[in-house]
């Protein structure tokens, strides 16, 4: 194995999902893999292919700490890449761009690339632009627009922050949120609004289904396409996925986004796919390392040592193809799934999901080995089984304080049940 700074990444996170996907990817081609930004006690410190940690202190807009202990790093060490999996390790990395590179080669986006997709009004305004379908929408500025929202999107709605994060406050994700009446809006509405204006879509049923794509000066160098099969009701990251074969039609409308944004690195573009009409919609960009990347990796699109050698390289040749009909399931996150669509209010147009019997249905998978553990590996199993025991020492407490209450409940109905 080399020896040189060649073979050394320096990668930041924290996460089980796209940041662990990362380092197992790198070090199992052999690369040396640094991390930073990682809490002490996060899982995926636990995997086998990470050579050394790295402590950084928190990143402020307003005090150069972050950014001098990092450059300081850069300069000691001589990481061949640094590759930012989330945003709170991408929006510093990609504002002291200028400062870094001399130090160390960057995986951040261009200015324009990087400003299109972390603002979720940017993005649709570039689909518009190219003739990629969007949802309808408008942009709320207050509280007082709740009946005109209704009268011109009717219900149920999406609601969009512009962005994900901001510099000024790194550690609270502004999440999207789906309101289902006119006074869920006005809540949802004058929660959001304090961080600006909120960008409000007409829901789309169907699917989400993402393109992901690694791409130099605006080309396509190879692609994957995957389904989400267990969506949370509201929005966010799904748990259980399926590679399957590119959509033509997709795969154009990220082709003509890529080129639009002259666009260098790795970016999971999002669909919404309606199964029944064939219509579908862009949801967003996102122009980082995506939260199903460990679907990709076991299907043999391994874009994380594709992104290495596409920079450090400068390969650009990737044949194209990869196992389709492979699954792969979050199991900590499937659990938050099936009790949040017990929970659930439905869409008025979409039938209720039971999970219980889907799962069932899906434990052919399981049985014809064609679903993968996001976190649970043969070569590397050790960050899941922290992960587990991180979350049963939450639990076990919160289950033994709710048992009780739950043996009462019964005495509690039949004591209070109205007399027939």
């Amino acid at each position: 194995m080399r020896h040189d700074t060649a073979d050394k990444v320096l990668v930041l996170g924290s996460d089980t999902r796209s940041f662990l996907a990362v380092i197992r990817s790198l070090g199992r081609r052999h690369l040396r893999v640094h991390v930073a930004s990682c809490p002490p006690g996060a899982p995926a410190l636990r995997s086998r292919y990470i050579a050394r940690v790295h402590h950084l202190p928190p990143y402020s807009a307003n005090a150069p700490a972050w950014r001098d202990a990092l450059a300081s790093l850069l300069e000691r060490e001589r990481f061949a890449l640094v590759i930012p999996c989330d945003d709170p390790t991408l929006w510093p990395l990609q504002l002291h761009a200028d400062e870094l590179r001399p130090l160390a080669r960057l995986a951040v986006l261009s200015e324009e690339a990087f400003a299109v997709t972390t603002s979720k009004r940017a993005t649709t305004a570039l689909a518009r632009r190219f003739g990629v379908p969007v949802p309808q929408e408008c942009i709320a500025f207050s509280t007082a627009e709740t009946d005109a929202i209704v009268a011109q999107l009717g219900l149920p709605v999406v609601l969009k922050p512009d962005s994900s994060f901001g510099l000024e406050d790194l550690t609270t994700r502004r999440d999207v949120q789906t309101a289902y009446t006119p006074s869920g809006l006005r809540h949802l509405l004058n929660e959001l609004l304090a961080s600006g204006p909120v960008q409000v879509q007409e829901y789309f049923t169907g699917c989400g289904v993402g393109v992901e794509i690694l791409a130099h000066e605006g080309a396509i160098l190879y692609a994957f396409q995957h389904q989400r099969l267990h969506e949370p009701p509201e929005g966010g990251g799904s748990s259980y996925r399926k590679s399957v074969p590119l959509d033509p039609k997709l795969l154009d409308a990220a082709r003509r986004l890529m080129r639009a944004l002259d666009y260098t690195g790795v970016a999971m573009v999002e669909f919404r796919v309606d199964p029944r009409t064939g219509r579908w919609i862009l949801v967003e960009i996102n122009g980082r390392f995506w939260g199903s990347l460990p679907l990709a990796v076991a299907a043999g699109a391994d874009f994380p040592y594709y992104l290495y050698e596409l920079l450090v390289l400068g390969r650009r040749d990737f044949a194209p193809g990869y196992r389709e009909g492979l699954f792969a399931r979050n199991w900590l996150k499937d659990v938050t799934w099936v009790w949040q669509h017990l929970h659930a209010t439905p869409a008025a147009s979409s039938p209720p999901i039971r999970p219980f019997r889907r799962l069932a249905t899906e434990l052919t998978n399981v049985v014809t080995l064609r679903e993968r553990s996001d976190t649970l590996v043969l070569d590397d199993p050790r960050p899941a089984l922290a992960e587990i025991g991180m979350v049963l020492r939450k639990r076990i407490p919160w289950a033994l304080r709710a048992v009780p209450k739950l043996w009462r409940a019964p005495e509690r109905s039949a004591l209070h049940r109205p007399s027939t």
